[in-house]
């Protein structure tokens, strides 16, 4: 048993150490390598691959328009709270939250669905 976890470990190592700096160090990494470049080099699929960096950039980047789209759901319910119209919400989601005319109108239309 203890064999394994030794192979398992070195295993790990040499998968870290390639997707860190994308050095080869055994057959592993080779067969993990090919793999990586059979991806990147097919087109279909290639439009599909990323790095971890660009995975990760995306996430933050959802997270960040996600968590915009709810301010702007409290933002638009508290101006209808104080009674202002659809149109001055709508300019004001212009001004403020650099959207556009469609983008503004249907942000108030969802966070009137939701109201």
């Amino acid at each position: 048993m203890k064999g394994d976890a030794s192979k398992q470990a070195a295993l790990n190592q040499e998968m870290l150490t390639y997707f860190n700096d994308g050095t080869v160090t055994g057959k592993f990494s080779a067969a993990l390598d090919r793999a990586v470049r059979e991806v990147k080099n097919d087109v279909k699929k290639g439009e599909n691959y990323m790095t971890i960096e660009e995975y990760a950039a995306r996430q933050s980047a959802y997270a960040r328009k996600e968590g915009r789209a709810e301010e702007r759901m409290e933002t638009i319910k508290g101006l209808v709270k104080l009674n202002f119209t659809k149109e001055q919400i709508i300019d004001f989601l212009i001004q403020n939250f650099n959207l556009n005319q469609q983008e503004a109108s249907q942000a108030y239309n969802q966070a009137m669905a939701t109201a």
